[in-house]
């Protein structure tokens, strides 16, 4: 009987769970406006299948899924945060800092970039090979910076 009862509760627990972390779906006009003229200046006549908001560690955060495949997070001001093309595309070449282009083109002949998104300092690229590397804006490798403990600066 213990048992029973402990599993319906693990069971409850694990549904409120997803329920809590599950993003609170929108309307495009309820997108910030920058993410609205972004989404109609790169990925024009490409419909919005879903579009969601929930809460992220610096405000809310936004995710958009378009017809065609591709996925795009937005930050609480409508900047772009990571897009995914769509299966058997790129992302838009117009998104890209153009030194992270020019080495993607030089380095890895034939390869697109299919998935990017901005991190600390940096870029956070995936190929149509699978490679992923992590570039600064001016395409130089990014390296982990330590993180600081108590609002302390790292120890040299």
């Amino acid at each position: 009987m213990k048992r029973k009862i402990s599993m319906m509760l693990m069971v409850i627990v694990a549904s409120l769970s997803a329920i809590s972390y599950a993003g609170t779906p929108i309307t495009q006009s309820e997108l910030p406006k920058a993410a609205q003229t972004f989404l109609s200046k790169h990925f024009a006549g490409d419909n919005i299948v879903k579009a969601e908001k929930e809460p992220g560690r610096r405000g809310m955060e936004y995710e958009v899924d378009l017809k065609s495949g591709a996925e795009i997070d937005f930050r609480d001001n409508g900047d772009w945060k990571e897009i995914k093309a769509a299966k058997r595309s790129a992302v838009p070449s117009a998104v890209i800092p153009a030194a992270i282009s020019k080495f993607v083109s030089t380095n890895f002949s034939g390869q697109n970039i299919v998935e990017i998104s901005r991190k600390r300092g940096g870029y956070e690229i995936e190929l149509t090979n699978g490679t992923e590397l992590k570039l600064t804006e001016d395409a130089k490798p990014l390296t982990e910076q330590p993180r600081r403990q108590n609002g302390n600066r790292p120890r040299k």
